[in-house]
């Protein structure tokens, strides 16, 4: 070619017809002039950052031109690249042609628009594609921008799946007070069913209780967030959407962009149901008499008893006539040890004159109660400390904080143990396991495809799936045992003084029960890690080494079971 010919193409001299029969609508692939255009494409693009695609929307999608940056990415030839359609490479398929003919109906300019493709090895990759119609000689194309937001997604993903994990309110507003994000517990504490309800409101449409206007604690907050170097917290009041009020723990922290506070993020709890559990305690401790006592301390640190009121004997469930005053009596509803805790509290309140305060379980015809003792201390003019005070039930309430704990050491989903009850096993297993010997096994499962499966069935069947592998794992196991879901679609057995051989059984016979299940059409297996203690070795390590052969299961086929 010669540089008069260049120069043409370069000036626009490209919309000459050709005179080869072959080339008829066939304008970029010309064996005449189709080298010259590939330079000006590849002038322009060819050492591109982004990958760049030339499409014909009126040909059916077919990819008209790809410059280098686009071949790497996709992993095609570019005579390859010229042999597909965008319905090739977009997981839309065909349905993606509507999309792209509304674009090269634009007048001009490029809009973002996102995409999934698939890459010549199957590989999907999230990507924002810039596309806007361009005009070559007598056709209208699409040139496509390409940008790999894989990574952008996943974080996206990552961080929303954090925010709506939380159980408290989390938020984020500009200086203006206008929302820029909200998680779904924050949507539910204001009482709306979705993120865009809140997003067009303003954090002041939120905060205070009452009809006289903004509650100050919180509005002193959110302007300390996105004014001062340190974020504050405090107790306040925020408002729902209809108005009502709800005490919460406020946090607001600024958002920094260099040396400037670009707003602020606000974390809250709401208190409602706390603020009401404890009205319920309350309600239940003002309901049910407690023991009012007075007793003495003298300065060598004696204790006795000197007043019990008429309740006490039916509340302890002993004698009318038995003596409340006499040490003998009541140390015998507590353990040795439990009697020494409670005498050496009241001796340090004696010594600080300050007020007495215990939680202490006592024995009983029905398994013991809780009791809370409360007392003044008063010292009197002989020397002795006087305590006056009261022994409430609070019985109820220390059941209610171990079903909270229960709570808090489960998956709300599966109703299996979560990763922070099964860490605190696996630790407490290798302290055994390091001071008596005792052997323990360890199983890492992970389902397979589940993002697939997923994604296809909607997550309510992913939550099925999830719910039906923890049925098998908790029919599997002994009482002994430890199942837990791990995260995602993870899950972790402890099996104490197991060796490999039964952990190795017992893992293959949960991958049969899961393979044989038939819970899909698409069918629903696992993958396997399983291993044996070693001496020496601490817990993470242990996990690590699992954890490794459950990627050797996947890498090896999936749907077996992996030895660490």
């Amino acid at each position: 070619m010669d540089e008069r010919s260049g120069a043409s193409a370069e000036e626009g001299d490209l919309s000459s017809a050709c005179s080869t029969p072959e080339c008829s609508g066939m304008l970029l692939h010309c064996p005449t002039k189709n080298e010259t255009r590939c330079i000006v494409f590849d002038t322009l693009f060819g050492t591109n950052a982004a990958p760049i695609l030339l499409i014909d929307p009126e040909a059916d999608g077919a990819v008209v031109d790809a410059n280098k940056k686009a071949l790497e990415f996709y992993g095609y030839s570019r005579e390859a690249f010229r042999k597909l359609h965008v319905w090739d490479i977009n997981t839309l398929g065909r349905s993606v042609l509507p999309v792209l003919r509304e674009i090269s109906s634009w007048a001009g300019g490029h809009y973002p628009q996102r995409f999934r493709h698939r890459l010549a090895d199957g590989t999907i990759r999230d990507v924002q594609v810039y596309a806007g119609p361009v005009q070559l000689i007598d056709r209208k194309l699409l040139l496509c921008v390409v940008q790999d937001i894989t990574a952008v997604i996943e974080a996206e993903q990552f961080n929303r799946l954090l925010l709506e994990s939380v159980n408290v309110g989390v938020c984020g507003i500009d200086n203006a007070g206008a929302f820029t994000f909200v998680n779904p517990e924050a949507v539910r504490a204001f009482g709306l069913l979705h993120e865009s309800e809140v997003i067009k409101l303003g954090i002041h449409r939120f905060l205070g209780g009452t009809d006289e206007g903004i509650d100050s604690d919180a509005q002193r907050i959110v302007q300390a967030a996105t004014t001062e170097p340190s974020a504050q917290g405090a107790e306040c009041l925020m408002r729902r959407a209809d108005g009502t009020p709800f005490p919460v723990r406020l946090l607001a922290s600024p958002i920094r962009v260099g040396d400037k506070v670009q707003g602020a993020v606000l974390s809250f709890t709401d208190l409602t149901k706390q603020r009401e559990r404890e009205d319920q305690v309350a309600d239940l401790i003002n309901s049910i008499p407690g023991i009012v006592f007075q007793a003495v301390m003298t300065p060598n640190g004696h204790f006795s008893p000197t007043y019990f009121n008429a309740e006490a004997s039916g509340f302890l469930g002993i004698s009318q006539d038995a003596d409340l005053t006499s040490p003998e009596v009541l140390s015998s509803f507590l353990p040795r040890s439990g009697w020494f805790g409670l005498l050496r509290s009241l001796k340090r309140s004696a010594r600080g004159l300050h007020p007495w305060e215990r939680e202490f379980q006592i024995r009983g015809r029905d398994g013991g109660k809780w009791l809370l003792g409360r007392a003044k201390t008063r010292l009197q003019p002989n020397g002795e400390v006087g305590f006056m005070g009261v022994l409430l039930d609070i019985t109820d309430r220390k059941h209610l904080e171990a079903r909270l704990e229960e709570a808090a050491l489960t998956d709300s989903l599966t109703g299996l143990k979560n990763r922070r009850y099964f860490e605190q096993t696996l630790q407490s297993s290798a302290v055994q396991h390091s001071d008596y010997g005792r052997p323990y096994s360890l199983m890492v499962i992970d389902i397979d495809h589940f993002k697939q499966l997923n994604d296809r069935y909607g997550h309510g069947v992913g939550d099925d799936m999830l719910c039906h592998v923890a049925d098998i794992l908790r029919l599997r196991s002994r009482g002994t045992d430890c199942v837990a879901r791990w995260g995602g679609e993870e899950f972790a057995v402890l099996l104490p003084e197991t060796e490999l051989g039964l952990a190795s059984t017992v893992a293959n016979d949960i991958r049969s029960l899961v393979a044989e299940a038939a819970f899909s059409a698409d069918g629903l297996s696992i993958s396997v890690g399983v291993g044996e203690v070693v001496t020496g070795e601490d817990a993470d390590a242990f996990f690590r080494r699992v954890d490794a052969a459950l990627y050797r299961a996947k890498a090896n086929g999936r749907n077996r079971v992996e030895l660490a």
